[in-house]
């Protein structure tokens, strides 16, 4: 009998010091649950764990889940928690042994003072590695988005595995989070590096490009989770498309923290060797690599039993029973589909025959025709991908379709014929801006990305931009990138060639001695933290030069021998690295020395 590892048993109880052994007494007497059933008592804690991924494992016996209580809300045959209050989670999931009892589970959560109601927790028919399809390897749920909260109830229709246990997850955003995120559509990588002002051209006939993907690195991936190196298939015959029932109302920034929630589980409670999926898709249209192994290598996923053998799995960030795709994600996947499927000739509108290694739908052996690109319902017992992505599957092919045959029947490359160029002087407050070069085909549109020492800035996206204090001393550029749909995209780096500084307000005042005239210099510098700029001013009065140094943005001069009469003050301050060159101009009458 072939095991896999399971995750260590990580249960607390805050606020007291009950042991496993009384938790079946605390949910019968309702003081787990605190506030619902009884005076209070404690808490179920989840633990600190990896990538900031806090998690807690409660065994579902005897002790914990009571038969025919009030609980369950039904007949004897149905077994029930009770309240469980918890400290805050946002993922749930079941384990159990594969082989054995096929547990139908429901839940319901807490928000607020209200418990919602219950709903099924669906069953997971992603086949981890092959060597754990055996009975006596842990198998599951798929892993439940229900938002933030800290209250769980569980009940089982019929008959419960022995081992049944249920999983609480809580991902949270990570410093390194905000290091990966921008506002690109990832709509393209170029396959080459090309010269600034223009791209590599490609001839017709050239194959679909790599679509820009995020690495392992940018969710933050723990690789000590991983227990065995990557597995290799020879061929792609096959796209599967998934979803993985979370949110859909997630923001650009938890991206990386639901990754690697589904990474824990996948990893530390089903005991899978790694992420099950090849790749994800958010909401946004990013796509992040999940497997490890090499995004642009066959790796074996574990995404859909029996099936594995010959595809690549696709999986949407969201729960598409309820929502429709947005036209970003229906993008994402053709991008991916197309690149995956051009390398060995699949018709995205075709069909295949595929030999089964064992579904819960089709016996292993067995030959099925399916789509090139299919829903997991497809080969699984499953509602994946949802009714809503499923309905969507036909745009994606022809999509995928339409985007191959683009690569391969036509010059596919945007290219700069007269390169964009900088307007401006880069100084506080003031506007600097991008002048237009020209493109093929013209068709093509030019989008803005402008960089602060090569760090995107914000959002800053239009073809002009304001300097801001936090420019001051910095270089800055913008990157263009110039678009047209179904071709590889031409960029250009504008550079100004000085950094960013602060416009300095100098004043001179000049008032006539006998013979001389005391001059004297202030010069302020919003843009500057201090207010002012130290440096030098050169002063030229009547054919005499002089340099004076400001102090807190002041300087005092007497300017001696000078003829009696009406002369020009002219001022020069001296630009630094932080501050811009500023000339005054005053007149002083100079009186005949006596």
């Amino acid at each position: 009998m072939t095991t896999t590892r399971r995750r260590p048993l990580l249960l607390a109880l805050a606020g007291g010091t009950a042991a496993v052994a009384g938790i079946g007494t605390a949910a019968r007497t309702g003081l787990i649950g605190g506030g619902d059933d009884g005076p209070g008592g404690g808490r179920l804690q989840l633990s600190a764990g990896d990538m900031g991924v806090e998690s807690l494992t409660l065994p579902l016996d005897d002790q914990v889940l009571v038969e025919g209580s009030p609980a369950t809300g039904g007949p004897a045959a149905r077994r029930g928690t009770g309240k469980l209050a918890t400290t805050t989670y946002s993922m749930v999931g079941f384990t159990w042994t594969r082989g054995g009892v096929e547990p139908v589970l429901e839940l319901s959560v807490r928000r607020g003072s209200t418990w919602e109601p219950w709903q099924r927790a669906p069953h997971a028919h992603e086949s981890p590695d092959p060597a754990a399809n055996a009975d006596g390897a842990t198998t599951g749920s798929d892993l439940v988005w229900v938002g933030p909260t800290d209250g769980v109830r569980v009940r089982v229709v019929g008959e419960r595995p022995a081992d049944l246990a249920l999983v609480l997850l809580h991902p949270t955003p990570l410093p390194s989070d905000r290091e990966t995120l921008d506002d690109s559509d990832d709509s393209e990588v170029l396959p080459l590096a090309a010269p600034a002002g223009r791209t590599v051209a490609k001839a017709a006939g050239t194959s679909v490009p790599r679509p820009g993907i995020r690495n392992r690195q940018a969710w933050g991936a723990n690789e000590n989770l991983r227990d065995k190196p990557p597995s290799y298939i020879s061929t792609i015959q096959q796209v599967h498309v998934h979803h993985t029932v979370n949110s859909n109302s997630y923001s650009r920034e938890e991206v990386p923290a639901l990754i690697r929630g589904m990474y824990a589980y996948h990893t530390q409670s089903l005991g899978w060797s790694d992420l099950g999926y090849n790749f994800l898709v958010d909401r946004f249209g990013r796509i992040w690599m999940g497997r490890a192994g090499g995004a642009a290598k066959n790796v074996r996923g574990a995404h859909t039993l029996g099936f594995n053998h010959n595809s690549a799995g696709v999986s949407v960030i969201g729960n598409f029973d309820q929502v429709k795709p947005p036209s970003a994600v229906i993008a994402a996947i053709a991008r991916v589909a197309a690149w995956k499927l051009d390398q060995y000739g699949r018709d995205p509108l075709g069909r295949v025959t595929i030999t089964s290694e064992g579904s819960d739908k089709f016996r292993s052996g067995r030959s099925v025709t399916l789509p090139v690109i299919d829903g997991h319902r497809d080969t699984n017992d499953t509602s994946c991908p949802g009714s809503n992505l499923y309905a969507a599957l036909p745009a994606i092919r022809q999509r995928t379709r339409k985007r191959i045959d683009n690569f391969r029947t036509r010059e596919v490359a945007v290219a700069i014929t007269a390169p964009f160029t900088a307007a401006g002087r880069v100084v506080f407050g003031k506007k600097i801006s991008v002048r237009p070069g020209t493109w093929t085909p013209p068709e093509a549109t030019p989008t803005y990305t402008w960089l602060r020492d090569g760090e995107p800035i914000g959002k800053a996206r239009g073809s002009d931009y304001t300097i801001r204090r936090a420019d001051v001393g910095s270089r800055i550029s913008v990157r263009v990138e110039v678009a047209a749909p179904g071709a590889a995209t031409a960029s250009q780096t504008v550079s100004w060639p000085m950094p960013g500084r602060a416009g300095v307000d100098l004043t001179v005042r000049a008032s006539g001695r006998k013979g001389r005239a005391l001059v004297t210099v202030v010069a302020a510098a919003p843009g500057l933290p201090s207010g002012h700029p130290d440096g030098e001013v050169v002063v030229k009065v009547a054919g005499t030069t002089v340099t004076m140094t400001l102090r807190d943005g002041r300087a005092e001069r007497l300017v001696r021998g000078l003829r009696p009469g009406t002369h020009h003050v002219r001022a020069v301050f001296q630009p630094t690295a932080r501050a811009a060159k500023a000339v005054a101009t005053d007149t002083v009458r100079v009186k005949p020395v006596d």
